[in-house]
Protein backbone atom coordinates (compact mmCIF):
# COMPACT_ATOMS: atom_id res chain seq x y z
CA UNK A 1 0.00 0.00 0.00
CA UNK A 2 1.73 3.15 -1.21
CA UNK A 3 2.27 5.91 1.79
CA UNK A 4 1.92 8.97 0.58
CA UNK A 5 5.10 11.55 1.29
CA UNK A 6 3.90 15.08 -0.53
CA UNK A 7 1.59 16.99 2.34
CA UNK A 8 -0.56 18.60 -0.68
CA UNK A 9 -1.88 14.60 -1.53
CA UNK A 10 -4.62 13.14 0.07
CA UNK A 11 -4.30 11.59 3.80
CA UNK A 12 -5.08 8.24 4.88
CA UNK A 13 -8.53 9.63 5.15
CA UNK A 14 -9.15 10.42 1.48
CA UNK A 15 -10.04 14.54 2.29
CA UNK A 16 -8.03 16.81 0.66
CA UNK A 17 -6.01 18.65 3.49
CA UNK A 18 -8.38 21.82 3.56
CA UNK A 19 -8.33 24.44 6.40
CA UNK A 20 -11.07 24.36 8.55
CA UNK A 21 -13.00 27.40 8.56
CA UNK A 22 -15.16 26.71 11.49
CA UNK A 23 -15.26 24.34 14.15
CA UNK A 24 -18.47 22.95 12.80
CA UNK A 25 -16.38 22.17 9.47
CA UNK A 26 -13.50 21.04 11.30
CA UNK A 27 -15.44 18.33 13.50
CA UNK A 28 -17.41 17.10 10.17
CA UNK A 29 -14.13 16.38 8.71
CA UNK A 30 -12.90 14.52 11.27
CA UNK A 31 -15.99 12.83 11.33
CA UNK A 32 -15.44 11.81 7.63
CA UNK A 33 -11.69 10.60 8.37
CA UNK A 34 -13.11 8.34 11.56
CA UNK A 35 -15.66 7.19 9.77
CA UNK A 36 -13.69 6.13 6.48
CA UNK A 37 -11.37 3.03 6.03
CA UNK A 38 -9.78 1.80 7.90
CA UNK A 39 -11.59 2.76 10.50
CA UNK A 40 -8.72 3.01 13.04
CA UNK A 41 -10.38 5.02 15.68
CA UNK A 42 -13.73 3.21 15.85
CA UNK A 43 -11.91 -0.46 15.68
CA UNK A 44 -9.45 0.90 18.40
CA UNK A 45 -11.85 1.82 21.12
CA UNK A 46 -14.38 -0.93 20.43
CA UNK A 47 -11.35 -3.12 21.19
CA UNK A 48 -10.34 -1.52 24.04
CA UNK A 49 -13.70 -1.71 25.37
CA UNK A 50 -13.83 -5.34 24.59
CA UNK A 51 -10.47 -5.36 26.74
CA UNK A 52 -11.74 -3.81 29.36
CA UNK A 53 -15.39 -5.71 29.36
CA UNK A 54 -13.50 -9.12 29.25
CA UNK A 55 -11.34 -8.29 32.51
CA UNK A 56 -13.30 -6.81 34.55
CA UNK A 57 -15.60 -10.00 34.61
CA UNK A 58 -12.77 -12.15 35.30
CA UNK A 59 -11.47 -10.33 37.46
CA UNK A 60 -11.87 -12.50 40.95
CA UNK A 61 -14.98 -11.62 43.40
CA UNK A 62 -13.32 -10.61 45.89
CA UNK A 63 -11.56 -7.99 44.23
CA UNK A 64 -14.59 -6.69 42.04
CA UNK A 65 -16.38 -6.55 45.18
CA UNK A 66 -13.92 -4.63 47.26
CA UNK A 67 -14.12 -2.21 44.25
CA UNK A 68 -18.03 -1.88 44.19
CA UNK A 69 -17.80 -1.31 47.99
CA UNK A 70 -16.13 2.13 47.64
CA UNK A 71 -17.27 3.38 44.54
CA UNK A 72 -20.80 1.76 43.95
CA UNK A 73 -21.48 -0.17 40.58
CA UNK A 74 -21.00 2.84 38.54
CA UNK A 75 -17.17 2.32 39.01
CA UNK A 76 -17.37 0.37 36.17
CA UNK A 77 -18.32 3.25 33.26
CA UNK A 78 -15.96 5.58 34.51
CA UNK A 79 -12.86 2.78 34.36
CA UNK A 80 -14.03 1.94 31.06
CA UNK A 81 -14.62 5.36 30.12
CA UNK A 82 -10.79 5.89 30.97
CA UNK A 83 -9.83 2.55 29.33
CA UNK A 84 -11.39 3.09 26.09
CA UNK A 85 -9.52 6.47 25.84
CA UNK A 86 -6.35 5.11 26.78
CA UNK A 87 -5.09 4.67 23.06
CA UNK A 88 -3.44 6.23 20.36
CA UNK A 89 -6.84 8.37 19.15
CA UNK A 90 -6.17 10.02 22.51
CA UNK A 91 -2.58 11.22 21.51
CA UNK A 92 -1.56 10.64 18.16
CA UNK A 93 -3.37 14.19 17.33
CA UNK A 94 -1.01 15.52 14.69
CA UNK A 95 0.15 12.82 12.64
CA UNK A 96 -3.04 11.03 12.00
CA UNK A 97 -3.92 13.93 9.19
CA UNK A 98 -0.40 14.67 8.13
CA UNK A 99 -1.79 16.97 5.35
CA UNK A 100 -4.36 18.53 6.62
CA UNK A 101 -1.70 19.57 9.70
CA UNK A 102 0.96 21.07 7.26
CA UNK A 103 -1.75 22.93 5.79
CA UNK A 104 -2.73 24.78 9.30
CA UNK A 105 0.47 24.68 11.03
CA UNK A 106 1.30 27.96 10.54
CA UNK A 107 -2.48 28.97 11.13
CA UNK A 108 -3.17 29.44 15.09
CA UNK A 109 -7.12 29.15 14.55
CA UNK A 110 -7.00 26.57 12.09
CA UNK A 111 -4.53 24.61 14.45
CA UNK A 112 -6.97 24.99 17.44
CA UNK A 113 -10.00 24.04 15.66
CA UNK A 114 -8.36 21.04 14.26
CA UNK A 115 -7.07 19.85 17.77
CA UNK A 116 -10.61 20.64 19.18
CA UNK A 117 -12.75 18.60 16.44
CA UNK A 118 -10.03 15.45 17.67
CA UNK A 119 -11.33 15.75 20.98
CA UNK A 120 -14.95 16.48 20.15
CA UNK A 121 -15.18 13.16 17.80
CA UNK A 122 -13.51 10.72 20.09
CA UNK A 123 -15.65 12.15 23.13
CA UNK A 124 -18.59 11.48 21.02
CA UNK A 125 -17.56 8.07 20.67
CA UNK A 126 -16.85 7.05 23.91
CA UNK A 127 -18.60 9.08 26.63
CA UNK A 128 -22.05 8.26 25.52
CA UNK A 129 -21.75 4.74 25.42
CA UNK A 130 -20.01 4.69 28.78
CA UNK A 131 -22.75 7.68 30.14
CA UNK A 132 -25.72 4.36 28.93
CA UNK A 133 -23.41 1.74 30.55
CA UNK A 134 -23.42 4.37 34.14
CA UNK A 135 -27.21 4.92 33.84
CA UNK A 136 -27.74 0.91 32.97
CA UNK A 137 -25.65 -0.39 36.22
CA UNK A 138 -26.45 2.60 38.08
CA UNK A 139 -29.97 2.24 38.57
CA UNK A 140 -29.74 -1.66 38.68
CA UNK A 141 -27.89 -1.04 41.39
CA UNK A 142 -30.41 1.53 42.86
CA UNK A 143 -28.18 4.20 43.28
CA UNK A 144 -29.65 7.24 40.79
CA UNK A 145 -27.60 10.23 42.72
CA UNK A 146 -24.43 8.49 42.31
CA UNK A 147 -25.47 7.72 38.95
CA UNK A 148 -25.64 11.26 37.86
CA UNK A 149 -22.41 12.70 39.03
CA UNK A 150 -21.12 9.37 37.65
CA UNK A 151 -22.34 10.50 34.25
CA UNK A 152 -20.92 13.91 34.52
CA UNK A 153 -17.73 12.91 35.60
CA UNK A 154 -17.74 10.28 32.28
CA UNK A 155 -18.70 13.42 30.33
CA UNK A 156 -16.86 16.52 31.89
CA UNK A 157 -12.95 14.90 32.89
CA UNK A 158 -12.22 13.32 30.20
CA UNK A 159 -11.87 16.97 27.95
CA UNK A 160 -8.92 17.51 30.22
CA UNK A 161 -7.21 14.64 30.11
CA UNK A 162 -7.42 14.93 26.40
CA UNK A 163 -6.26 18.43 26.06
CA UNK A 164 -3.20 16.97 28.12
CA UNK A 165 -2.15 13.49 26.31
CA UNK A 166 -2.52 15.64 23.02
CA UNK A 167 1.17 16.58 24.11
CA UNK A 168 2.69 13.42 23.64
CA UNK A 169 1.91 13.00 19.96
CA UNK A 170 3.19 16.58 19.35
CA UNK A 171 6.42 15.87 21.24
CA UNK A 172 6.35 12.62 19.56
CA UNK A 173 4.36 11.75 16.57
CA UNK A 174 4.42 8.68 14.03
CA UNK A 175 2.81 8.67 10.96
CA UNK A 176 -0.29 5.84 10.84
CA UNK A 177 1.24 3.81 7.98
CA UNK A 178 -0.08 -0.01 7.67
CA UNK A 179 1.81 -2.57 9.20
CA UNK A 180 2.72 -4.43 6.54
CA UNK A 181 4.24 -1.39 5.33
CA UNK A 182 6.51 -1.48 8.78
CA UNK A 183 7.01 -4.98 8.46
CA UNK A 184 8.85 -4.07 4.65
CA UNK A 185 10.85 -1.90 6.26
CA UNK A 186 11.73 -3.53 9.28
CA UNK A 187 15.19 -3.47 9.12
CA UNK A 188 14.97 0.58 10.02
CA UNK A 189 14.16 -0.98 13.45
CA UNK A 190 14.10 2.01 15.32
CA UNK A 191 11.49 4.32 14.09
CA UNK A 192 9.68 0.92 12.22
CA UNK A 193 9.53 -0.79 15.41
CA UNK A 194 10.95 0.33 18.38
CA UNK A 195 9.62 4.02 18.44
CA UNK A 196 6.56 3.27 17.27
CA UNK A 197 5.76 0.17 19.51
CA UNK A 198 6.51 2.66 22.51
CA UNK A 199 3.95 5.07 21.42
CA UNK A 200 1.73 3.06 20.99
CA UNK A 201 1.45 1.98 23.88
CA UNK A 202 2.79 4.74 26.17
CA UNK A 203 -1.08 5.71 25.91
CA UNK A 204 -2.03 2.94 28.38
CA UNK A 205 0.24 4.29 30.94
CA UNK A 206 -0.19 8.16 30.37
CA UNK A 207 -4.18 8.60 29.58
CA UNK A 208 -5.01 6.52 33.51
CA UNK A 209 -2.28 8.53 34.94
CA UNK A 210 -3.59 11.58 34.08
CA UNK A 211 -7.40 10.80 34.90
CA UNK A 212 -5.93 9.37 38.42
CA UNK A 213 -4.14 13.05 38.25
CA UNK A 214 -6.84 14.94 38.13
CA UNK A 215 -9.25 13.04 40.30
CA UNK A 216 -6.05 13.55 42.99
CA UNK A 217 -7.87 16.57 44.64
CA UNK A 218 -11.50 14.72 45.48
CA UNK A 219 -9.76 11.72 46.49
CA UNK A 220 -8.03 14.54 49.15
CA UNK A 221 -11.48 16.03 49.71
CA UNK A 222 -13.37 12.50 50.50
CA UNK A 223 -10.73 11.03 52.47
CA UNK A 224 -10.21 14.23 55.16
CA UNK A 225 -14.16 14.87 54.90
CA UNK A 226 -15.82 11.74 54.94
CA UNK A 227 -16.64 10.09 58.33
CA UNK A 228 -15.16 6.55 56.82
CA UNK A 229 -12.42 8.18 54.73
CA UNK A 230 -12.15 5.88 51.34
CA UNK A 231 -12.46 3.11 53.50
CA UNK A 232 -16.21 2.34 52.20
CA UNK A 233 -18.65 3.20 50.35
CA UNK A 234 -19.22 7.20 49.75
CA UNK A 235 -21.80 9.22 51.06
CA UNK A 236 -23.92 10.65 47.84
CA UNK A 237 -23.46 14.45 48.97
CA UNK A 238 -19.27 13.58 49.15
CA UNK A 239 -19.07 11.95 45.94
CA UNK A 240 -21.00 14.81 44.13
CA UNK A 241 -18.30 17.48 46.17
CA UNK A 242 -15.86 15.22 44.45
CA UNK A 243 -17.08 15.03 41.03
CA UNK A 244 -17.74 19.05 40.77
CA UNK A 245 -14.40 19.55 41.88
CA UNK A 246 -12.54 16.98 39.49
CA UNK A 247 -14.86 18.94 36.95
CA UNK A 248 -13.83 21.97 37.49
CA UNK A 249 -9.92 20.87 37.33
CA UNK A 250 -10.72 19.36 34.09
CA UNK A 251 -13.01 22.28 32.72
CA UNK A 252 -9.69 24.36 33.40
CA UNK A 253 -6.88 22.09 31.91
CA UNK A 254 -8.77 22.35 28.65
CA UNK A 255 -7.59 25.77 28.09
CA UNK A 256 -4.05 25.42 29.50
CA UNK A 257 -4.06 22.08 27.59
CA UNK A 258 -4.58 24.05 24.15
CA UNK A 259 -2.58 26.85 24.79
CA UNK A 260 0.20 24.72 25.79
CA UNK A 261 -0.19 22.57 22.91
CA UNK A 262 0.01 25.46 20.46
CA UNK A 263 3.15 26.74 21.84
CA UNK A 264 4.95 23.29 21.52
CA UNK A 265 3.90 23.53 18.45
CA UNK A 266 4.84 27.06 17.26
CA UNK A 267 8.55 25.58 18.88
CA UNK A 268 8.62 22.76 17.08
CA UNK A 269 7.26 24.26 13.76
CA UNK A 270 10.45 22.80 11.70
CA UNK A 271 10.80 19.50 12.98
CA UNK A 272 7.20 18.45 12.64
CA UNK A 273 7.26 19.58 8.88
CA UNK A 274 10.40 17.59 8.25
CA UNK A 275 8.90 14.53 10.22
CA UNK A 276 5.37 14.72 9.02
CA UNK A 277 6.33 15.70 5.23
CA UNK A 278 8.47 12.26 5.60
CA UNK A 279 6.75 8.78 6.03
CA UNK A 280 10.07 6.78 5.85
CA UNK A 281 10.29 7.99 9.00
CA UNK A 282 8.12 5.70 10.60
Amino acid sequence: MPVPSDPSTPGRSGTRAELPTSLRSAVRTEYARVFHLPFDTLLTVSLNAAMMSSAWFFLPTDLVDQIFDLHGSVAFAFVLSSWMFSDVPATNVVAVDAPQFLRAIDEPRALRRILDARRIVLWSIVAPFCILISFVTGFRGHDPLVTVYSAVAIGVVPFGVLAVSGWVGILFPYHPVPLPYRWRNRRKWWPMIVRWGTLVLLPYAVVPALTIVFLAPSLLVWGLTSKSGLSKQLPDNDVGLGIALACAIAIAIVYLGQHVSLRLIARRRDKLVSYLSDPLLG
